[in-house]
């Protein structure tokens, strides 16, 4: 699948009325070279030590292709960008957040499945600190919330 074209995102950024320039100012381009890729990888194969995870096709975090890899002999989950601990400045745990994900709906699908696995430590990118202890226990309490919350607001009378 592979990450989403410069014309998706900025039309994804329109929707959400974000401005592309004002994220180019403080962030850079969104203009990006296009990504060769070498291999791919399937749910379950190996990268040296690393167990890729993902769903029928992917983890998407907060674009399409996200995957997560799995280090079993530490227990240690590279989550990437499926799960934050502080985002747009909330502290606490989220789940890839709507103003950044291209499907927010499937992240949480992806975070779900990522519960489902018997980690003890968690990685996160664009994170100051991981998570050492207790985290699969935090990923299962975060997915319930977050399953609760998209229940809740389906289920609103209109």
């Amino acid at each position: 699948m592979g990450p989403p074209s410069t014309q998706e995102t900025l039309e994804k950024l329109e929707n959400l009325g974000v401005s592309a320039e004002s994220l180019s100012r403080e962030y850079g381009t969104l203009e990006v070279e296009p990504i060769s890729v070498d291999d791919q990888v399937s749910d379950g194969d190996m990268i040296g030590s690393l167990k890729v995870i993902h769903t029928p096709g992917h983890t998407p975090g907060h674009t399409p292709g996200h995957i997560s890899l799995y280090y079993e002999k530490d227990k240690l989950l590279l989550g990437a960008d499926s799960i934050y601990k502080k985002a747009f400045g909330a502290e606490g745990m989220h789940i890839s957040v709507p103003q950044i994900s291209m499907d927010p709906t499937t992240a949480i699908v992806s975070a779900q499945r990522l519960s489902k696995v018997n980690f003890d430590k968690l990685l996160m990118a664009h994170q100051d600190s991981p998570l050492l202890e207790g985290a699969r226990e935090a990923v299962e309490k975060l997915v319930d919330e977050y399953i609760r919350n998209l229940k809740s607001q389906m289920f609103e009378p209109l």
